[in-house]
């Protein structure tokens, strides 16, 4: 065994967005190992940073091979004919087209205004540019009805939830008869052409894989590895039950399904985020061992001054009821349940810490105006990671109001773990998951997904219990089983098994206990 085994550890993004990645870094980076964290952006330029002892290589893979042949050409005159957009990141995307397009309009007019009166350094007019008006106008009127389309069918989801999903699963079956990775996800063929040459440049011990698609590109690195006389642990990071995701196109969820499928041999060892869920996987896939236990679990920073309070962020005074819902929003989330309950809550505000506005979060800010509760709700930003449960501790309830999908039944989410090591009492839908902890453990209560009325029930009577419940969640037993230190040592465990053993900085006093995770100055 080396001093310092190199870890890789691979996330299909740019690693600084991803908080259990950059949690797993610093811990690795904590227990002496050689650490470096593998991203990657579809466009711009890569970089180099530190985080606490690690390394973050940011690598640009700009899509290619999806870009050219006769399935590019297929994908993209299906997406171009499809009555509604697949995802709200295409609705996005085609947004941000027409703004070019609006900008373009007006570019002759501006040149026009800005050339009176000046004498350029070209002699004669300038070139003529079509004002692509009529495209404009077109365009305007595509996004907004292919706009309207996909919020009608996301209502019609919402409004019969229980059908939408059993036709989801339908079409999903039939999808992965049919549907292979190779054919659906080329990013993940660009990513092995880029990255697999990373890789082998890195010469890793273990590659640690935190997204699926990443899987056959640490396969493949491992493979020729073994043929130049190396040996590279895999260990593959299943956060999410890929058949039960919710709000991802099912051909593309099919594809993932397929991946998963014929890499997954190639691991050494799985990690997952809660026991329902590595129940499932050791099922559909198999293994010979249940995979570990990592859950979400915060990073707590005790030391740092002056971090900010949620209720003040908010602007709701001590005294005043405040929930507080944290993270992602899409409608499979179930925070409309959540404004729906505030009429039944009169003098009761909710906190959506959420870092942006996406058409998610107007669509909730529009309905709460509807319903007459938007003087209590307020959207506030997000903070580090490490002072998230320091920013939640003063409201007075966690939400976690998750739909019923599969995924969502095996969730233990990040969430769920800040509200707790925050001391906060949490309100949970009946997501077995979580769910079951919740009546477990006493820390809170249990509402009927999707269920307004219930929600509020079930908000008032831990508001009622506020004291008692946040007595039996500053236990010091739940304290530990969800703060990131008892995760720490079971990566530990994992990394010293596969590599047989790890030098004395894994075993130090303390070696396992990582308080800060933010990313810190750039080094290229």
């Amino acid at each position: 065994m080396k001093e310092r085994p190199r870890i890789v550890l691979m996330p299909g993004n740019d690693v600084l967005s991803d908080a259990r990645l950059l949690k797993n870094l610093a811990t690795a980076a904590s227990l002496g190992m050689d650490t470096v964290g593998l991203g990657v952006v579809r466009s711009g330029s890569g970089r180099e940073l530190r985080v606490g002892d690690a390394t973050v290589r940011v690598v640009a893979v700009p899509p290619r091979v999806g870009n050219a042949g006769a399935g590019a050409w297929w994908r993209r005159l299906r997406d171009a004919v499809r009555p509604w957009y697949a995802t709200e990141s295409e609705e996005k995307t085609a947004r941000a087209r027409l703004s070019y397009l609006a900008r373009e309009a007006r570019a002759a007019d501006g040149r026009r205004a800005r050339d009176a009166g000046r004498e350029g350094v070209v002699d004669g007019p300038a070139p003529s540019v079509s004002s692509g008006r009529l495209a404009l106008l077109v365009g305007k009127v595509v996004v907004r009805a292919r706009s309207e389309l996909l919020r009608r069918r996301r209502a019609a989801e919402l409004a019969d939830h229980e059908a939408s999903e059993r036709r989801r699963s339908t079409a999903l079956a039939r999808a992965r008869r049919t549907v292979r990775w190779r054919s659906e996800l080329s990013v993940a063929i660009d990513d092995e052409i880029v990255l697999g040459r990373v890789l082998d440049e890195l010469a890793p011990d273990i590659i640690h894989v935190h997204d699926v698609f990443m899987m056959g590109v640490a396969a493949r690195a491992a493979g020729r590895a073994a043929l130049a006389g190396r040996t590279v642990r895999l260990v593959y990071d299943a956060r999410e039950y890929l058949p039960g995701l919710a709000h991802v196109p099912v051909r593309t969820v099919a594809a993932y399904c397929d991946l998963e499928r014929e890499f997954l041999p190639d691991f050494d060892r799985v990690i997952t985020v809660s026991e329902p869920l590595a129940e499932l996987l050791e099922r559909d896939h198999h293994l010979r061992a249940r995979p570990d236990l990592v859950l979400n679990a915060p990073v707590v920073d005790p030391d740092t001054p002056d971090v900010p309070r949620v209720r003040d962020a908010a602007g709701v005074a001590e005294g005043v009821p405040l929930l507080v819902y944290g993270g992602g929003v899409n409608p499979a989330r179930g925070v409309q349940t959540v404004i729906d309950a505030l009429v039944e809550l009169p003098g009761v505000h909710l906190a959506l810490v959420v870092n942006r506005s996406s058409h998610v979060v107007l669509d909730l800010l529009a309905q709460a105006e509807r319903l007459g509760v938007a003087d209590r709700v307020h959207q506030v930003g997000f903070v580090p990671a490490e002072h998230v449960t320091r920013y939640f501790a003063s409201a007075d309830v966690g939400l976690s109001p998750l739909l019923h999908v599969v995924n969502h039944d095996v969730a233990l989410t990040n969430k769920f773990c800040e509200y707790l090591l925050a001391g906060i009492p949490v309100v949970t839908s009946d997501t077995p998951a979580q769910a079951d902890l919740v009546t477990e453990l006493g820390v809170g209560d249990v509402h009927r997904a999707g269920d307004a009325a219930d929600l509020a029930r079930a908000v008032r009577a831990v508001l009622e219990r506020a004291e008692e419940l946040r007595a039996r969640i500053a236990d010091d037993e739940i304290q530990r089983r969800f703060a990131w230190t008892a995760q720490a040592e079971v990566l530990r465990g994992v990394y010293a098994e596969l590599l047989g053993g790890l030098g004395e900085a894994a075993w130090r006093p303390g070696a396992t206990t990582v308080t800060r995770v933010s990313p810190i100055g750039r080094t290229t």
